[in-house]
């Protein structure tokens, strides 16, 4: 018998935490020379052993101090997810090389490199299972390498990132995890459009598609208006699974907070409908936008 699950943590607010969906996002707004954003998602509030996840990243942009066709972005991205008696984190350092298309359209190139923890917690588990009897309660996985790309104007994006390319099964420094199994690749998809209503409204319509390659594909719906680069209010729909408010507002000139609020549409409702979600990122411009740099060409992202 086989048994096929999620295995990498989802965020409702995916464009908020575009790094963490696709290397190749990290540093696309060339006037951008930092960021900061870390965040946490719990989902089924009040349900036993409860699905958490929570990241942490930080990305600093290199670019030359003349012209402005390409420049490189360098960083990190920490994460885990814990569902049950199972916990992974991953540990990546990242890089990015962004290349100037045309005058408008910007090609960028990342990737993510590190290491895997498994983890398992026994007690819970029937210990006389010869699957928990003999399995390692944590070990590290290596090398972890997650590539992608992206490609982004001001008014439109799309992202493609492929997971577990590299690793193949719960196994590496300290052992096994359970019984043998297979870590199928993973693809992560994203297109967005901005859409401008009038000088102070802007709406996103973004959609993310997910699974493994042997899997039916998850796919969630965002559609987010901006105002006036200070809040933004927003919906999201995930399969047959949740729809979703999204709340952000600009706090201080660097820094910016996104709050989303899912509701369980299927079975679960009537045991623990509510998931909640926080993202905080500090920058020097409130999500990838300011006044471009003196040049005869656009290399704004397609961000808020």
């Amino acid at each position: 018998m086989g048994i096929k699950a999620q295995q990498f943590p989802q965020y409702t607010q995916f464009i908020f935490n575009k790094i963490g969906y696709n290397p190749a996002a990290s540093g696309t707004s060339i006037n951008a020379p930092y960021e900061l954003i870390f965040g946490a998602r719990t989902q089924w509030i009040g349900f036993s052993n409860n699905p958490k996840s929570a990241f942490v990243s930080f990305n600093y942009n290199f670019v030359p101090k003349r012209g402005y066709t390409k420049w490189h972005n360098a960083g990190i991205y920490v994460d885990q997810d814990q569902a049950g008696n199972f916990v992974h984190n991953d540990i990546w350092l990242s890089y990015t090389f962004h290349l100037l298309m045309t005058k408008k359209t910007i090609i960028s190139f990342g990737i993510f490199a590190g290491v895997k923890q498994f983890k398992l917690t026994k007690r819970n588990l029937d210990v006389n299972d010869p699957a928990v009897a003999g399995s390692s309660g944590s070990l590290w996985a290596y090398p972890d390498v997650v590539p992608g790309i992206r490609i982004t104007n001001k008014k439109f994006f799309m992202d493609l990132c492929f997971q577990q390319v590299s690793l193949f099964k719960q196994a590496g420094l300290g052992g096994e995890i359970g019984s043998p199994s297979k870590l199928i690749p993973h693809y992560n998809f994203s297109i967005g459009k901005k859409f401008k209503i009038n000088d102070f409204d802007k709406v996103m319509v973004a959609v993310n598609v997910h699974s493994s390659i042997l899997s039916a594909p998850s796919i969630e719906l965002n559609i987010i208006n901006y105002y006036n680069k200070r809040f933004a209010l927003g919906a999201s729909l995930r399969s047959k699974n949740f729809i979703a408010a999204i709340f952000q507002f600009r706090m201080l000139d660097n820094l910016n907070v996104g709050l989303a609020y899912d509701l369980s549409i299927n079975k679960v409702f009537r045991g623990s409908p509510n998931t909640a979600e926080v993202m905080v990122s500090f920058s020097p411009l409130f999500g990838g936008e300011m006044t471009e740099k003196t040049t005869r060409r656009n290399v704004a992202d397609c961000t808020f």
